[in-house]
């Protein structure tokens, strides 16, 4: 079983050649500032790559000029912006819940299938069934998928295991997978997902058992890069949650919260208690929800496939400029709630369910995500020192990123300033 560091995503080498490029002739470059306040548009503009980062980006023809010993790569009149971060993925599982979706369109709910032994139970079992070979390729390839929609970046949660043993398997695997494409993946472990079967009666035995042998386990073999919880009327309450999270920031490791999906219950209040780095889903949480958040520097992450699937409301643009949080939005790419597989065409779907504008929408996607996975210091803009990961699109403005559906497709991706082209034109799989 392959074991990769967590700790280090960045540590894998990339095809092609990266030492001194400057990409020319575009539309316009288009980037986050490095404090992610602002979004930067250098019209006609050019970017220089040497070793793996960003050295410089600016006018074309002052860099044309300051590097002229640079190999030009032109991009033919098209938008450059970062690589984007898929901050919320639950990626490596087995099976499908198509069936499921059925019943939901149907007017079954989420719990009412829960109960009957549907929704994540049916996606553990479905998983634990799938060779170790076979789990690691499979998430393998839905990297690939991600990074030729313009994701450089992509979280993955465990949380399909369950129990402390299945579930550092899954995060093994994650590593596995990370080897064979030119992706970074920050593995995160979600500890508290769902009560295995055999603990149905044992409910304060098993989050015990969460918070002392599996966390312990996890910290001594470094093999998650943050620790995440389902705090929610049909997972675990704000104190299982809040006794968890205790040990995991005791141990140094960030955390990050599912709250405020199904209802209003307080998971918000407890990551903005616990400085998470995130609390994610936020589709019943208040205004004050979002002023706690803003004043504790927790990112709050939007989910809009998942909204959408279970037909509930995503907050308005206006009432989240107000508090002054941070927003950020992902896929939350899982089997029940959310087989959304293109980040772009869930930003154009935020864009006109909440109300946020093309420069709202790149900041969600790519440094608001970066700070959600605390790597905003490396990833999610090109400023001068950032790894030189970015995207040239098939469009000329960043207006059109959130209007086109389907969603605007990449023409090169750049994985530490080497053009990688895509599986699709080079008819090979990474090994």
């Amino acid at each position: 079983m392959t074991y990769w560091a967590a700790h280090d995503p960045s540590s894998k080498p990339v095809a092609g050649r990266t030492a001194y490029l400057i990409l020319h002739n575009t539309s316009e470059v288009v980037t986050p500032d490095a404090e992610g306040r602002e979004v930067l548009r250098f019209p006609k503009g050019a970017i220089v790559f040497r070793d793996g980062r960003v050295l410089e980006v600016g006018p074309a023809t002052e860099l044309h000029r300051k590097h002229p010993d640079a190999r030009p790569l032109n991009a033919n009149g098209k938008l450059v912006t970062p690589g984007l971060v898929d901050c919320h993925t639950h990626m490596i599982f087995g099976g499908d819940r198509a069936t499921e979706f059925q019943r939901k369109l149907a007017g079954e709910s989420y719990a009412s299938i829960a109960a009957s032994g549907g929704g994540i139970a049916s996606t553990v079992r479905a998983t634990s069934a799938v060779k170790d070979e076979v789990l690691e390729k499979l998430l393998a390839n839905r990297l690939e998928r991600w990074r030729a929609n313009g994701c450089t970046t992509v979280e993955v949660k465990s949380g399909y295991g369950l129990e402390p043993s299945r579930e550092i398997r899954l995060l093994e695997l994650m590593g596995g997978a990370a080897i064979r494409v030119p992706v970074r993946v920050h593995r995160t472990a979600l500890v508290l997902h769902a009560l295995p079967e055999k603990y149905a009666e044992r409910r304060a035995e098993y989050v015990e058992e969460v918070r002392t042998t599996m966390l312990t386990e996890l910290h001594r073999r470094g093999m998650a890069g943050a620790i995440d919880v389902f705090c929610d009327p049909v997972a675990f309450t704000v104190e299982e949650c809040r006794a968890v999270l205790q040990r995991a920031v005791e141990l140094g490791f960030p955390v990050k919260l599912h709250a405020e999906q199904m209802a209003h219950f307080g998971g918000a209040k407890l990551a903005a208690e616990l400085g998470a780095r995130s609390a994610d889903h936020l589709e019943s949480a208040t205004e004050e929800d979002w002023k706690l958040l803003a004043e504790a520097g927790t990112v709050g992450v939007l989910l809009p496939a998942a909204a959408l699937t279970l037909r509930q409301s995503l907050p308005d643009a206006a009432m989240i400029r107000r508090t002054g949080a941070r927003f950020a939005i992902a896929t939350d790419f899982n089997p029940g709630t959310a087989p959304a597989q293109s980040l772009m065409e869930c930003g154009a779907l935020a864009s006109r369910l909440c109300g946020f504008t093309a420069q709202e929408i790149l900041l969600a996607i790519t440094w608001n995500a970066a700070r959600a996975l605390g790597a905003e210091a490396e990833i999610g803009h090109l400023t001068p020192g950032a790894w030189g990961d970015a995207v040239l699109w098939e469009c000329e403005s960043l207006e059109e990123l959130p209007y086109w559906m389907p969603a605007v497709r990449p023409d090169t991706v750049f994985m530490r300033g080497a053009d990688l082209a895509l599986p699709a034109v080079e008819r090979r799989v990474w090994p």
